[in-house]
């Protein structure tokens, strides 16, 4: 398959470019990015022909030779992007969150139905081998009493530039405002207020709890109501109360730190066990998410479980691949992105005691 990649920013070039480059099935094709430098330094890196400024520019000229598309831009810009690929018919996987508004994801999903490509967002915590055998596990619980999903994000930068040799961008100053006065908008018009604390905590959330809603709903369902939300250390952390579709109800603790260390975990008490999902720094690779399953009232039984060293990511990119190619059904739609941004927006609705946006 020949792919091409639509921003070529920190994701694309930590996993999703080398990831393909690795992957037999997969092709590198053509790379867009409005800091043309650096599209055109990773291209030399990975020998990808064909370079551009704009995803229309790349549609208009190899369009018809790309099978599939990645689309790794920021995430209030995905709309435009997706809109335009899967109107070309070409498979389009698009990085998490599916958008920064709820227009913008509509928009998306009306695209993704009217196309006979295949659309998918990459969760790429829902193709880890640890959350796959997590959903088993769970499954198999007769009773749950509580759940708690607990992610707190370190300086991800520091331990970046450790780790990684990035290609640095300079993207006209132009196209900097533009994309920054849109996300300022879609974020006021997304949580209905410019009240600077909450703008800020949802830019951050927005990118940073979707993880967390959507493995929760590839575990327990969709969320039926919400029951109290708290924004607090100048925006910086945040907790939910929130009750499944079958009554589990979850403590929800989320936050941003400049500490060191990586921290998520997805914690389920049953009445005479626990299963523990502890997540890996997703910046460091083939680092393994543990599973820990305790069982045992008069006797007790501790179990840690490591199924794979498998790279979420890649998994998740094979995946696509495989998708595309039999028609197997998607795991992670557009359509449930979509109900994930929702309610983010309504954690933040709910918090400032609005009626969440169940009709939009």
């Amino acid at each position: 398959m020949r792919f091409g990649i639509v921003g070529c920013g920190l994701v694309a070039q930590v996993m999703h470019i080398p990831y393909l480059a690795e992957l037999q099935a997969a092709e590198l094709h053509a790379f867009a990015d409005p800091a043309e430098d650096r599209a055109e330094t990773l291209a030399e890196r990975y020998n990808v022909p064909n370079v551009y400024a704009g995803h229309e520019e790349l549609l208009a000229d190899v369009g018809d030779e790309l099978d599939a598309v990645v689309v790794l831009t920021p995430s209030h810009a995905h709309a435009d992007v997706a809109v335009d690929t899967l109107g070309a018919d070409i498979h389009t996987l698009i990085e998490k969150p599916i958008a920064a508004s709820l227009e913008d994801a509509n928009r998306m999903v009306e695209a993704a139905e009217a196309s006979d490509a295949t659309a998918m967002v990459a969760y790429m915590k829902r193709y880890d081998p640890s959350y796959e055998r997590a959903q088993e596990v769970v499954g198999e619980l007769d009773e749950i009493d509580l759940v708690t999903a607990y992610d707190v994000d370190p300086d991800h930068f520091r331990i970046v530039e450790e780790v990684y040799d990035l290609v640095p961008g300079s993207p006209p100053e132009s196209v900097i405002e533009e994309s920054g006065a849109k996300r300022q908008a879609d974020i006021e018009q997304a949580i209905g207020t410019d009240d600077e604390m909450l703008v800020d905590a949802y830019d951050f959330q927005l990118e940073h709890v979707c993880h967390d809603v959507n493995a929760l709903r590839g575990l327990f369902g969709d969320v039926e109501r919400i029951d109290h939300v708290n924004v607090l250390a100048d925006g910086r952390y945040a907790t939910a109360h929130m009750t499944y579709e079958d009554g589990t109800e979850c403590i929800l603790e989320t936050g941003d730190s400049d500490r060191k260390w990586f921290e998520e975990f997805i914690r389920v008490d049953s009445p005479d066990g626990m299963v523990s999902i502890d997540f890996s720094n997703p910046f460091i690779k083939n680092t393994p998410t543990e599973l820990r399953i305790k069982q045992g009232l008069e006797e007790l039984t501790d179990t840690v479980e490591t199924p794979s060293y498998e790279e979420p990511f890649k998994r998740e990119l094979a995946y696509f691949i495989e998708a595309t190619e039999d028609e197997s059904p998607v795991r992670t739609t557009f359509a449930e992105a979509r109900e994930d941004l929702r309610v983010i927006v309504d954690l933040f609705r709910t918090y400032r005691g609005e009626t969440p946006r169940t009709d939009d």
